[in-house]
């Protein structure tokens, strides 16, 4: 009888859990894809890129010493074996025979994606990351967006998964083999997608020497490993241009977070003071400009009008799908002929929220504060637009909210303004919500037997536990 060997033992306590990850600077990397999913360096736990972390059941938020079906968190324990049954993440799926019908009626939750509550990447980072959908793990492994290749780094087998836009990367450890003595990298990674087919499956990324994909038959109480994704999410109001917003401001971890501060055209935040004396794009004084000016009066002359990417905070802090918004785009949303606006408290927080007339959606801009002057914070915001002020090059366009007002104004490039970002060409947004589910590997078979994830490999078949089939 064979047994699957971690490649890391890394199965620890829980407090170690939040009290090693909270001191920990955790980074993402921009790899370029439509959606503009960033992938986070790391394992949930990890702290470098070839740990594997430790592992979870699907919908659990804590390390197990065992994981099985009878110590499985959403799993009702019956009198019986027969009796017992999962009483969350239940889907109209078909199985009639199943808790979640009453006859052909069905009565489940509902529910095909883990709540936050249930995401291990949410519970131990926080909010502002979370698991992957299976369409992100999708769209990671893609061969139109990425190059997928088996190897090590530091010693540690797995894959290197490269950009095809940028050449940025990301390491996903091994971390499972079928037997002491073998050395094949196999890796089990969730998503937070429920099997909407088989309620009691989820799908997971799986990788072997061969082939990475995603997959939709992992059962839900098996421990596998979890590599967050930032949850920045695009809302669409139905805005003539297409212009698909960011959910929260750059530097924040979710909509009601204030984030960080910049001057205009700079990608480095929150500074000690904000003043000409202080600003890049000048030699200490608004006589002075160095970049993004037209008059000969007032320094060098380029004639720049919009930031280019490298001097833009939503580009350089979020990656190259994202950009700070035009002009046209926050007069756009300032619009009364496609927006209200409404000054409201939501968790907490004051800001204006923001929402479509055609489609009901919503965004919510809180009222962070000015950066350049202390006070401010819960009763006004300023939010840089990437366009210079026409004929007046001092000044940058913003818009502003306070209880009053959600209007368009202009201001000194000098000043420390919030960042909402919008996605770059917001028409390549649903490209991986159209993507066809790969269901297959390529180069290796692996399928369901008696309830058991069964992999087939060089013409041997082995079961999970690591026990060879005939």
């Amino acid at each position: 009888m064979k047994k699957i060997y971690l490649t890391i033992i890394a199965l620890i306590a829980t407090l170690a859990v939040s009290a090693q990850v909270g001191t920990v600077q955790r980074e993402f990397v921009d790899l370029g894809l439509p959606s503009g999913t960033l992938w986070s360096t790391c394992n949930v736990v990890a702290l470098k890129p070839e740990e594997v972390g430790t592992f979870f059941a699907w919908g659990e938020t804590q390390a197990k010493n065992k994981y099985k079906v009878d110590n499985y968190r959403w799993m009702y324990k019956g009198a019986k074996p027969s009796e017992s049954f999962y009483n969350k993440y239940t889907y109209p799926d078909g199985q009639t025979s199943s808790y979640w019908y009453k006859g052909k009626t069905f009565i489940g939750d509902g529910k095909e994606t883990l709540d936050p509550e249930d995401d291990a990447a949410t519970v131990n980072w926080g909010r502002g990351w979370c698991m992957p959908t299976y369409e992100q793990i999708q769209e990671l492994t893609h061969p139109f967006y990425t190059t997928c290749e088996c190897t090590t780094l530091n010693g540690v087998k797995g894959y290197k998964i490269t950009s095809k836009s940028n050449g940025k990367s990301i390491f996903l450890p091994a971390n499972r083999s079928l037997s002491p003595d073998e050395e094949k990298p196999y890796g089990f990674y969730w998503s937070r997608s429920l099997n909407t087919e088989n309620s009691t499956q989820a799908w997971y990324m799986f990788f072997n020497e061969g082939s990475i994909g995603a997959w939709y038959e992992g059962i839900r109480y098996e421990g596998f490993s979890v590599r967050p994704v930032r949850t920045v999410e695009t809302v669409d109001l139905g805005l003539p241009s297409g212009t698909l917003w960011a959910n929260y401001n750059v530097g924040a971890n979710y909509p009601e977070d204030y984030g960080d501060f910049y001057a205009w055209g700079e990608t480095e935040p929150n500074k000690e003071v904000y003043g000409w004396n202080t600003y890049k794009w000048c030699n200490g004084t608004y006589e002075a400009l160095t970049k993004y000016n037209s008059s000969l009066a007032i320094g060098v002359v380029d004639d720049k009008t919009e930031l280019e990417p490298e001097d833009d905070a939503a580009t350089v802090n979020w990656g190259s799908s994202w950009c700070m918004p035009s002009l046209d785009q926050i007069r756009e949303l300032c619009n009364p002929e496609y927006t209200t606006n409404e000054w409201v408290t939501q968790h907490g927080v004051n800001g204006h929220l923001i929402t479509s007339k055609k489609n009901g959606n919503t965004i919510f801009l809180p009222a962070a504060g000015l950066g350049f002057m202390s006070g401010f914070e819960g009763s006004e915001g300023a939010y840089w637009s990437s366009s210079l002020k026409y004929l007046g090059e001092t000044s940058a366009y913003f818009f502003e909210v306070t209880p009053e007002t959600f209007r368009v104004m202009e201001g000194g490039r000098f000043n420390g303004h919030s960042v909402r970002p919008v996605l770059k060409g917001s028409s390549v947004a649903t490209s991986i919500n159209s993507m066809t589910a790969n269901k297959k590997a390529t180069e290796s078979r692996k399928f369901i037997s008696g309830g058991n994830l069964v992999i087939e490999k060089d013409g041997k078949q082995y079961n999970v536990n690591g026990t060879k089939k005939k």
